[in-house]
């Protein structure tokens, strides 16, 4: 294997983990994320009742692709008003934990001291309830087993 292949899936986020919300609303994200985000990442809403996280540079580039889609008129102003103004830095603790504040907890229909799923989406994490993975994930396994090819456009 060639360094650049090498190197480009490390930068990868893959896996899942279930998770615990604590009192506060800190989740610990898993050992294997920690150091892609470095001293900090962003979070906001994702698609599906999720929430994704970022690393600074991914962002940067989805907060470009957002405002080229929304120029297009792919997007309304709403949704990027909505991505943009409920965007948030966080910046993990010492014990890996970021704050998920209440109105992403909301969106993602997570509860205090209640289990989360974080798992990766290769350029991003997300985070949501385990029911909504476990959904997620029998309908993207039937997709495979019914030799169902993803939309491209």
């Amino acid at each position: 294997m060639d360094e650049r292949n090498s190197s480009e899936t490390m930068q990868k986020f893959l896996g899942a983990f279930e998770r615990q919300l604590d009192v506060k609303g800190r989740l610990a994200l898993p050992p294997t994320y920690r150091a892609r985000f470095g001293a900090g990442c962003y979070l906001t809403l994702g698609a599906d009742s999720s929430i994704e996280v970022f690393t600074a540079e991914a962002f940067d580039a989805e907060a470009e692709r957002m405002e080229l889609r929304e120029a297009r008129r792919e997007i309304s102003l709403d949704r990027l008003r909505a991505f943009s103004a409920r965007a948030i830095p966080a910046e993990p603790d010492g014990q890996g934990r970021i704050s998920l504040d209440e109105r992403l907890r909301r969106h993602a229909r997570l509860e205090l001291k209640g289990p989360v799923m974080v798992f990766g989406r290769l350029d991003r994490v997300e985070i949501c309830s385990v029911e909504r993975y476990e959904r997620s994930m029998a309908a993207g396994e039937q997709d495979y087993t019914e030799g169902a090819t993803p939309d491209h456009s």
